[in-house]
């Protein structure tokens, strides 16, 4: 019983996500095109660039900790106080190796940080996504999904608040400033989060000292972070830098309206794992035949759900697109079969991906990663000579089609029963 309200909350703030989210793409696409919502996805990709260690690696070690260990207001503050500084350590290393190449390539977003002003800004409102982001890894590791959705909803409504008032006030240069508001409205809810998260336990500066003690379970995931980062992120960032040279700014817009469309729906999937499956299959770790029933029971539901939107997407294309977007996009939806298959693929792979992550298989985990990147490099380099505009969703389908094959392998020699084979 308790897991499904918490499953009821958890698809609350999971939708209230997604809802917002096409909020602000329907306000770009309907004021600036598809060039627009290009540089505005290239933007979200840059912010989920410096959120994916944090997320799939430090905050899954504090998930981790809190799921696992004694539960008392002095150990959490001490977790809480080693996470905020490798998630510190972390960002400034990555806000450096930015400005380094904002400042040497010709990159699409460099003219978002035209001086140090404008580079501050922005380095605030991404550290802001990181501080928010443990909060709610408080949340969902001690399964206070209710409150985590209205975070998720203070989090939205000031993001579009600001949108609005851009376009509104037709303050110039506005979607330099659309794109900040998206990131900047973390700075009210992190208010919230002050008053309602970090104040109720306990700090010190032992706690800072002690940072190292804590490294054997820091490292490995934020390791495996930084490898899925690299082979995944960083990828996706990089292709979508020469797909505007590729196919222009006007094309690329179009694509990544049908991306939007489906990526929509692997954050449905990735955020409902993240807060519903993954903390009860950390809880399960140690206990093989325990994880194993849980893991079988959920893929009975799991798997044909997420067929079920898929195909209903596919079959809505042209609605969804004019109505998330606009009329000029439904020429995007030759595009969307290949986006649509591939994306499916990476929600069923994920599961076995977290438990990679739950049980700190750190060299598999890093072995898979660099597999599925290199067979996504290549069919995206030798593809180009072949496919056109459709190379981009190709690479992504092969990639998660070897994926999923590791995946099922990797669950059957580790996790399956003996006599479930």
């Amino acid at each position: 019983m308790n897991q499904i309200r918490n499953s009821f909350f958890s698809l609350i703030s999971i939708f209230l996500n997604v809802a917002f989210g096409f909020v602000y793409n329907k306000i770009v696409s309907v004021y600036f095109g598809p060039i627009g919502l290009s540089l505005l996805t290239h933007y979200q990709n840059l912010v989920a660039f410096f959120m994916h260690i944090p997320q799939e690696g430090i905050h899954k070690a504090f998930i981790n900790q809190l799921t696992q260990e004694e539960d008392s207001k002095k150990y959490t503050g001490k977790i809480i106080v080693h996470t905020v500084v490798w998630n510190v350590i972390i960002f400034l290393m990555q806000w450096v190796c930015l400005l380094v190449y904002m400042y040497w390539a010709e990159s699409p977003l460099e003219e978002l940080f035209v001086d140090w002003k404008a580079s501050l800004l922005i380095g605030v409102s991404f550290f802001l996504f990181v501080l928010n982001l443990l909060a709610s890894s408080w949340m969902v590791a001690r399964h206070k999904l209710k409150r985590y959705a209205v975070y998720t909803f203070l989090l939205g409504i000031t993001s579009v608040i600001g949108m609005f008032c851009c376009v509104y006030f037709n303050v110039s240069h506005s979607l330099y400033w659309i794109i900040l508001a998206v990131t900047l409205s973390n700075f009210p809810v992190f208010i919230y989060m002050c008053l309602t998260v970090y104040r109720k336990f306990h700090y010190s500066w032992n706690d800072v000292k002690d940072l190292f003690d804590g490294k054997d379970y820091f490292m490995p995931l934020i390791i495996m972070g930084a490898v899925s980062l690299i082979s995944g992120k960083l990828l996706d960032y990089i292709v979508r830098e020469i797909a505007f040279d590729l196919i222009g700014p006007y094309e690329t817009g179009l694509w990544q309206s049908a991306v939007k469309i489906s990526q929509a729906f692997v954050f449905l999937c990735g955020a409902f794992l993240s807060t519903i499956f993954y903390p009860y299959a950390s809880e399960c770790i140690k206990d093989k035949s325990a994880l194993h029933n849980y893991v079988k029971k959920f893929m009975l539901l799991y798997a044909p759900v997420t067929l079920i939107g898929v195909a209903a997407m596919f079959i809505l294309k042209g609605l969804l697109f004019q109505i998330l977007f606009s009329e000029e996009f439904i020429q995007a939806d030759k595009y969307f079969l290949l986006i649509l298959i591939g994306d499916w693929l990476r929600c069923l792979s994920w599961v076995g991906g977290y438990l990679l992550m739950a049980s700190s298989d750190t060299r598999r985990f890093i072995l898979f990663e660099i597999i599925s990147g290199v067979v996504f490099i290549l069919v995206f380099i030798l593809g180009t000579d072949y496919f056109s505009w459709e190379v981009m969703a190709v690479a992504n389908l092969i990639r998660y089609i070897v994926y999923s094959i590791l995946m099922l392998f990797y669950y059957k020699r580790v996790w399956m029963l003996k006599e479930s084979r």
